[in-house]
């Protein structure tokens, strides 16, 4: 029985210094919504983008699929910034202070927002097709 909790108090100490020690980020995107949805809020939430900072790559994640970034200048995981080409020429993107920002980008219709901004109007957009009280239960279970 000692040695079971001895195993659950390592694998529990194990978790929450991976917790700290993790070297992930997100970026939030919305978009605007079509001109009947406008109503509802003045964006939509789209997805949620994970990068994974090395010392030497960053390595993205959306919507399950992967890319690994190489060209890369990394100072931690709040300040980076990787560059790539491709046909319309070269593309910059990256963190700064914890806030992501992508040269050029994507125009008025796409913005990233902070986790905060992102919750809230995901919120909105559940209490419109869920009601005011199941929409607001549904927000909190993910936020959570």
């Amino acid at each position: 029985m000692k040695a079971n909790k001895l195993i659950f108090i390592l694998l529990l100490f194990g978790n929450v210094f991976s917790c700290m020690s993790d070297q992930i980020i997100h970026a939030y995107v919305v978009v605007k919504p079509n001109s009947d949805e406008f109503a509802i809020n003045a964006w939509r939430p789209v997805i949620r983008i994970t990068y994974k900072v090395t010392v030497d790559k960053v390595i993205a994640v959306t919507a399950g699929l992967v890319d690994e970034y190489n060209d890369c200048k990394i100072s931690d995981k709040n300040n980076w910034v990787c560059q790539y080409t491709d046909d319309l020429g070269i593309n910059k993107f990256g963190f700064e202070n914890g806030k992501y920002w992508k040269d050029p980008s994507w125009g008025g219709d796409i913005k990233y927002v902070s986790r905060w901004e992102y919750n809230v109007i995901r919120c909105k957009w559940y209490q419109h097709y869920e009601g005011k009280f199941k929409g607001l239960s549904t927000c909190l279970q993910t936020i959570i």
